[in-house]
């Protein structure tokens, strides 16, 4: 909830913004009765004095609408409410009969009716038309892909408040402030190319949140669909080499002891090393090993040859852990049996490709695509090949003739 009030707050803190300084802009630089000519800058023109005071006046501007915040007290609401029409009040007398209540009020009162009160209700049609557009337009028509009506809509849009500003400025602005006449000025294609200068800006913008929204929420969706892969794997190592250990040291074999290390080694890779997006391709290929010798400690020499061939130098790389670790397994999940058989893996890495190969008779045709039994099969390794790596890799493996040989490129620059 806490995060959902800031990100609110933060979203209201940059519409504020863009609206303040478009009036600000409007006051000073697109006012004609002002002779801009960089005297913006000269000291001697109070002009940082006036900007403030607008600062100020727009914030002022904003108590009547703490009344669309549901958690604001209503006292709160009737006194900022109040102090508003006061202040209006004030300022109205104070610009139509000046030093009538204070003097110094007068200054003031001139700045804010001629550089800033006409501006804002310049600025009121254009608002409801960007809101309009961003809260019902873009979800209606945009998001559903219906491209060609909604910019029909957004130009219809467009004339309309252009219209309705044009004509607020002549029948109501003009008539109560006949002095105040720089922006009804504008024509009317002037004022549609305005409006259509906000619209378009917005929906930009807009758009450019949103899909930095979406790539935000792409990005968790593949960390936890890693996540779970990650899961899928971890069980699955552990009960293998279990049951390793627990058939050493059934045979009270005296290297047990060393095994339980090893085993401990696999824990700690599992349970901590696993859980960062990149590991030290080094210890990825120390794990392999590791894993190798724990299977050769449950296998016959005689009857189950392994061979393992491992070149090239691995310090300067990082590897999406649990990568390769699942394509080793599986040479021993589905290449062991009763007969002989040869199993083959061979890591290589050049500085910037890694080459792994993996050689094994095919024993058990069962769960080596699809993943079951608490395990992990090629397929799972290819969707996270794609979430980590998409368009870096090559991945074929095929059965031929009682043999199942998979080979992986990976490009880990």
């Amino acid at each position: 909830m806490e995060e959902k009030n800031r990100f609110i707050i933060k979203k209201l803190i940059i519409h504020l913004l863009f609206w303040m300084v478009s009036v600000i802009v409007w006051s000073f630089i697109l006012n004609p009765q002002i002779s801009f000519a960089f005297g913006l800058f000269q000291p001697d023109t109070f002009w940082w004095i006036q900007i403030n005071l607008i600062i100020i006046f727009f914030l002022f501007t904003l108590l009547p609408f703490v009344w669309l915040s549901k958690k604001t007290r209503r006292g709160i609401k009737i006194g900022a409410s109040f102090t508003f029409a006061v202040v209006m009040v004030v300022l109205i007398i104070e610009r139509a009969f000046p030093g009538t209540l204070i003097s110094k009020l007068s200054d003031i009162a001139e700045i804010f009716f001629q550089y800033y009160f006409y501006v804002v209700i310049f600025h009121i049609t254009i608002a409801i038309s960007v809101y309009f557009n961003l809260n019902y337009l873009i979800d209606k028509y945009l998001s559903k892909n219906r491209f060609w009506k909604y910019m029909v809509v957004l130009a219809s849009l467009t004339v309309v408040s252009s219209s309705i500003n044009l004509f607020l400025f002549d029948y109501v602005i003009d008539p109560v402030f006949p002095n105040l006449y720089y922006i009804s000025y504008l024509k009317i294609w002037e004022t549609i190319l305005t409006t259509a200068f906000y619209l378009i800006l917005t929906t930009s913008v807009y758009l450019l949140w949103k899909y930095r929204l979406v790539l935000v929420a792409e990005r968790e969706k593949s960390r936890n669909e890693l996540a779970i892969l990650k899961s899928q794997i971890n069980p699955h190592f552990l009960f293998n080499n279990l049951n390793t250990i627990y058939s050493m040291a059934s045979a009270n074999d005296a290297r047990t002891q060393d095994v339980i290390l090893q085993l401990s080694d696999f824990l700690r890779y599992v349970l901590y090393d696993t859980a960062s997006d990149e590991i030290p391709l080094e210890k990825e290929v120390e794990t392999i090993k590791t894993y190798i010798s724990l299977q050769k400690e449950r296998l016959d020499p005689k009857v189950n040859q392994v061979e393992l061939d491992i070149r090239g130098d691995f310090s300067q790389a990082a590897i999406s852990p649990l990568l390769l670790l699942p394509l080793a397994e599986n040479c021993f999940k589905h290449g062991i049996g009763k007969n002989e058989s040869r199993i083959k893996i061979g890591i290589q890495f050049d500085g910037k490709t890694l080459h792994f190969r993996t050689e094994n008779p095919v024993v058990r045709r069962d769960e080596i695509l699809s993943s079951n039994s608490n395990g992990i099969g090629i397929k799972n390794v290819e969707k996270q090949l794609n979430l980590a790596y998409a368009g870096r890799y090559s991945l074929q493996y095929a059965e031929k003739e009682g043999m199942f040989r998979l080979e992986l490129t990976l490009n880990l620059k």
